[in-house]
Order: structure tokens, then sequence, then C-alpha cells
């Protein structure tokens, strides 16, 4: 398809938008097949489409999930630095959850040696149940017998967590705090954990819990147990595992690493994933092909799923609000030990720098200012 021909369906496509009527994408097909406008790039009217607000704010709920498991590896080269979540068990369940146990619970997991926290929050997730989880979570490190402190956690953008009370304690104890916005590893090691949690609770119930729907004890035989109390044996259970990295066991649980082997556990898992070695390694921008060039202005991709009510997914547009300007752009080492693309961004509003991988950002028009702006003129290709 000819420049030309491009214009003229894009020209024909901005006209239905401003009748509040916007054609779909074979709805366009259709049109430039009776027009004789000649053969479609369907690539390149996409990409045109993306900038327009009534199209770019409407993509597909679901990130495309890498099946090349080619996404960037968490490098950490020392201990005590966490990744942090909040996990939830589905309201559906075939018991009824205590009100002082709906808010869920508060994960912890050393990026570096995979330990695990599992602490209850009490009541709700305000500020103060999660200053108190956090103590908890500290007097479990230290009964853990770990010698070396908690130097950061990373944590998802939790109101509570990012307010004036949290971040006050976190820098009394001075553990450095990251926030989590629209990143691709996004608390990657969190929600792992938590996946396995819901696993090992659903099989513990089975083991402890008896009586048709887990609602009524054996005659003389132990209470049933629930979620809220089994997180401790969970923990143990997934502390005592052998760490297994890209299907290969490195000879070390959890629970066995310490400052006195640490180098033996990073030898170790460096020969079952080099890819944990090399990412910590600049690349030569040259050896890579970037989508993006620096000074583009795009937006990201929201997460829409949560943990919160699973199986369901959350009314909202599905990228966000704030534009973002390109600042850098680079290339790192995937797991598969081949090349990604990583950007350092600008929010055009806050001024707030992050960091999005490729397949996280779509190019925008920086004019578009929210998703409300639904029949603004339709912008053409770069």
């Amino acid at each position: 398809m000819s420049k030309k021909a491009l214009e003229v369906l894009l020209e024909w496509v901005g006209e239905r938008v401003r009748v509040g009527d916007p054609p779909r994408v074979s709805d366009m097909l259709e049109h430039a097949r009776l027009e004789k406008l000649g053969r479609i790039d369907r690539k390149k009217l996409n990409d045109a489409l993306l900038v327009d607000p009534v199209y770019a704010f409407n993509l597909h709920q679901q990130k495309k999930r890498l099946s090349s498991r080619s996404y960037r590896p968490v490098v950490s080269t020392s201990l005590g630095y966490l990744h942090c979540d909040i996990g939830f068990f589905p309201k559906s369940r075939h018991y009824e959850t205590p009100v002082t146990f709906r808010s869920g619970y508060l994960v912890g997991k050393d990026v570096s040696s995979r330990f695990v926290y599992l602490v209850p929050l009490r009541k709700n997730r305000k500020a103060d149940s999660i200053v108190s989880a956090l103590e908890t979570l500290h007097a479990m490190h230290q009964a853990a017998g770990h010698l070396h402190p908690i130097l950061g956690i990373s944590f998802d953008r939790e109101r509570s967590v990012v307010g004036k009370v949290v971040q006050a304690y976190l820098r009394e104890k001075r553990i450095k705090f990251t926030a989590f916005r629209n990143s691709k590893s996004k608390a990657k090691f969190a929600e792992g954990a938590i996946r396995l949690v819901r696993t090992l609770v659903a099989r513990l119930e089975r083991k402890y819990n008896v009586g048709k729907g887990n609602k009524k004890k054996k005659e003389g035989g132990p209470a049933p147990r629930r979620w809220w109390n089994l997180l401790g044996e969970v923990a143990a259970i997934l502390n005592r595992q052998e760490i297994v990295v890209g299907g290969k066991r490195i000879g070390f649980a959890p629970a066995d690493v310490s400052l006195d082997n640490y180098d033996e556990f990073l030898s170790a898992l460096y020969k079952a994933a080099p890819a944990y070695s090399a990412a910590q390694f600049n690349v030569d921008p040259r050896h890579s092909t970037f989508k993006f060039s620096v000074g583009d202005y795009v937006r990201a991709k929201l997460i829409v799923t949560s943990s919160a009510v699973l199986g369901e997914k959350r009314s909202e547009t599905n990228l966000t609000d704030s534009c973002f300007k390109i600042l850098k752009a680079y290339p790192f080492v995937t797991r598969r030990l081949g090349l990604g693309n990583e950007y350092l961004c600008i929010d055009t509003k806050t001024g707030e720098e992050e960091k999005f991988q490729e397949t996280d950002l779509v190019l925008s028009d920086p004019a578009i200012q929210s998703s409300e702006d639904r029949y603004a003129p339709l912008y053409h290709m770069k």
C-alpha cells in the first residue's frame, strides 16, 4: 500500500471518528477494497492507528506472554534486597474468612537467596497495618539467623506503602525503597511466591482438613486449618526446597544461603543460569535494533490483573494516561542470552524517570492528555 493510499484511508477513518462512529480494522480493510486502494500493509496501518486515542487506549487487555522466556533476569549481588507484594485468596472459597484476615498477607522474597517471608495483614491495608507487618517480617528475618540486614524493599505503588508513615519507618530502619509502576519485572519474585503459596495452601488444606466442603471436622479429630494459620508452614516448606533455575538444581535451598557461603552460592547460580551474570554488563547499542528512538513520545501498557480477585479483569483503559518521552535506549541480555531493548523515559507531567522494556510501550502523541480525549483528530505516522 502506498503512502498516498494510507493517507486516504486514514482521512476516511478520521471522518468516522469525528462523527462518533470509529470503524474497526475489518471495516477499514473492506473500505480499502471497495475504494481499490491496493494491498493493505497491516503493520503500517496498525502503527498509524496506535497514535490515535480511540484505538491506542483500547488495545487488547492482556500483554502477550513471552513464551520464549526472553524477559530480563532480575540481578542482585547482595543479600537483603526484597521484592514485596500483598497476596489475597479469592472471595468464593469454601469457608468464610474472618474480617481480621480479609486484607490478605504480605509477601517478601529475597531477590538473591529466594528466602520467603509471609505475614498476615490484620484488619486492613492502612499504613499502621503495613508497618506492623514489616516489623513482624524484620523479626522473622532475625529469627531465621540471618546476619545480613534488610537493605532494600521493592513494592507496588500501594497508597499506604508510598505514604509518609511507611516511608518514615523505612528511612528510620535505613531500608532503601523502590516503587514499581509499569516495569515488566514488576515484583516478579513476590508474584511468583504468591502463586506458590496458593498451591501449597490448597495442598495442606486437603491434608489437614476433613469433612464435606471443609466445613465440618471429624468427630474427635483436629480442627480444620485455614490459610492464615498455614502461612508459617508454607514459608518453611518454600525455604527448604532446593532452588531450581532454568530447570537446573543449584544445590542450595533458600534457608542454606548465608554470608559465609554466598560466593559459592553465586557461582552455582551463574553456572546454572549464565544470564544472571551476563545481564550485569552493558551491551553496545550498535548490536541491537530499536523500535523507538530517543525523543519519541510513548505510553505504557497497564497491568490489569490482580491477585485481589482471581479470575476477574479490571475495567480500565489499557494505556497509562501519563505520556513519557524517551531519554535513552539501550539493549540488555535476556534470560535466553539474547538481546532485548529497554528505555529510560521521563514523565512529561511530573518529570519522574522510569525504565520500560520495549514490549511495554506504544507510540503516542503528547497532545493526547488522557483516555477521555476520545475524539481528538487522527494523527498520522511520523
